[in-house]
């Protein structure tokens, strides 16, 4: 008779001997029984081998135990080794956590970025911002139902950032705005990490947009757009002169594109005339904020670091802002940066660089250097009659009911302003082209006819050269001194500023002290002079210092 024994070699027994001692096997199994079992993971041999697993790999181990729901911390507090009691190794768990669910890279500025894509929403966090700790304390103590020290995260962070620096790829990261191909998007900045998709056929909202967008911790979301889209019903919630209209939504779409120089919408008028709620309203259409509107910044460094954690740059009831902030605001409507020494003890620098929309408002103009005035989009806001007045909740109301009727009707004119745009070809082209461009396309799109906002953005260039010239006492002098000529003046600049001293000008406002003073004037005032028909020419340096020579257009 033959056995039905099956004969067993000395490999199968040296197999079945092997994975008896291999822990991770020993865990699988216990987690495969855990669920109508749970004190299975709890045995002796469990536990000790989930500990091995845990000394020797790390990896290993947390992919082990993000499997056993309801029992991770439990277990993480029997596995714990005795040296982590100090919290040496919790840095080292939160690395782990961030390797698992995220992709690390880095910006062109070389700051590390974390991306994090579950299928379904994927999220783009600076690793030193607030949102990604945020994220970063939630996920941990999903895995380990535990807390993290300021310390660890610390540690940790540092260590997340230098592999995503050094390890990581580049990454083009947006906030708010970007661009991708020939469609634009924008941010709604909701849970689902959706976006605005607008290009010449038309918007629509999209789950997973093609481009990182990151946030920071005081934007706010839009409302998905409704339609039918309704961009009259916006005057009504906004204090503007209608012969001004167009040239605010030439502005307010300007905003949407990150690929162009930005003008900077300047607001002014009188007390009780809307000016920052209209001001908020517009803000709200294109980059919601917990605060919405801020004082005078104090400082250049204020104007940047607002920049740089804003879409837009949004200050109100201004009285004054100096040269360097007005030069500040020249640079970021058109792109460029700002530099200061990172620590007193050495020599690095600490950079910010943006381009950002800017708006501001006051009672009074504040834009007075020339480069300034040049990239402004002046409205005066007009006064608002007593029996026309409305309580702030009224208006308040209103507006929360038009307000996604009124961004769906100005995505339509941004989708057919941008069909309009391969076609516009300008003449004559002003300081800001790009906007100008952009304004005869909406323009066209509102079926207005060929040059329409050229003409209207025209006058109020002109208008603008009227006040740089006014800002300054010279500016008036010079005039006076021109309309006493009969031929061209040549002559050193410091013999020039003596002819203005000399004239019985009433108006001495910003009046140079000194000829290199008159020297940067003359080349502020240039254009604007050019205008009105005077023309300052440099000459060649003579031994008593740079010559100039000024003249009436047409004279020879």
């Amino acid at each position: 008779m033959k056995s039905n024994l099956k004969m067993i070699s000395s490999e199968d027994i040296r197999q079945a001997a092997e994975e008896a001692a291999n822990p991770v096997a020993i865990v699988e199994a216990a987690l495969a029984t855990c669920e109508a079992d749970p004190q299975a993971l709890y045995q002796d041999d469990v536990i000790a081998a989930l500990r091995t697993v845990r000394q020797k790999d790390d990896v290993t181990y947390t992919r082990l135990i993000m499997r056993a729901n309801g029992h991770i911390g439990r277990l993480d507090k029997l596995t714990r080794p005795e040296r982590e009691g100090n919290d040496n190794s919790v840095p080292d768990r939160i690395i782990q956590v961030v390797k698992e669910r995220c992709t690390l890279g880095h910006d062109a500025d070389g700051r590390a970025v974390a991306v994090i894509d579950d299928g379904h929403v994927r999220q783009a966090w600076y690793v030193d911002g607030h949102g990604f700790q945020e994220w970063l304390r939630a996920a941990y103590f999903e895995v380990t139902q535990e807390g993290i020290s300021a310390n660890a995260l610390e540690t940790a962070t540092a260590t997340i950032a230098a592999i995503g620096r050094h390890q990581g790829d580049e990454m083009t990261v947006s906030v708010r705005c970007a661009r991708h191909g020939a469609a634009y998007f924008i941010d709604l900045c909701d849970e689902a990490w959706r976006a605005i998709r607008v290009d010449q056929d038309g918007w629509n909202v999209v789950e997973r947009p093609p481009v990182l967008f990151t946030r920071t911790k005081n934007m706010r979301p839009i409302p998905v757009p409704r339609n039918p889209g309704a961009l009259d019903k916006l005057w009504a919630n906004v204090n503007l002169p209608e012969d001004r209209r167009l040239m605010l939504l030439a502005w307010l779409l300007d905003a949407y594109r990150p690929d162009t120089p930005f003008p900077i919408l300047e607001l002014s008028g009188e007390q009780g005339s809307a000016k920052s709620s209209t001001q908020r309203r517009l803000r709200d259409l294109i980059d919601p904020n917990k605060v919405a509107l801020r004082g005078r910044p104090k400082t250049v460094e204020d104007i940047y670091v607002g920049a740089g954690n804003n879409w837009i740059v949004s200050f109100e009831n201004l009285s004054h802002l100096t040269p360097e902030q007005q030069d500040a605001l020249c640079t970021l409507a058109t792109g460029g940066g700002y530099a200061s020494r990172q620590f007193y003890t050495n020599g690095d620098e600490f950079v910010l660089e943006t381009k950002r929309p800017v708006v501001i408002n006051g009672i009074n103009a504040v834009a007075t250097q020339p480069d300034l005035i040049e990239r402004v989009v002046g409205i005066e806001a007009p006064t608002i009659p007593a029996d026309k007045r409305e309580d702030e909740q009224t208006l308040e109301n209103r507006w929360q009911t038009d307000y996604p009727f009124v961004l769906a009707g100005v995505l339509d004119l941004f989708s057919s302003a941008l069909k309009q745009l391969p076609e516009i070809k300008l003449r004559e082209k002003h300081r800001l082209a790009d906007y100008q461009l952009l304004g005869e396309a909406v323009a066209r799109a509102l079926g207005h006819p060929k040059g329409h906002f050229t003409k209207v953005f025209g006058q109020a260039v002109g208008e603008g050269v009227e006040r740089s010239l006014e800002t300054y006492g010279a500016a008036h002098a010079l005039q006076v001194f021109v309309n006493g000529l009969t031929k061209p003046w040549e002559g050193t600049v410091m013999a020039l500023l003596s002819e203005l001293n000399a004239l019985h000008c009433m108006d001495r406002s910003n009046w140079p002290k000194s000829p290199r003073g008159l020297s940067g004037q003359l080349k502020r005032l240039a254009p604007g002079l050019r205008q009105r028909g005077i023309i300052i020419e440099k000459m060649q340096k003579a031994r008593e210092g740079a010559l100039v020579r000024i003249s009436a257009a047409g004279s020879k």
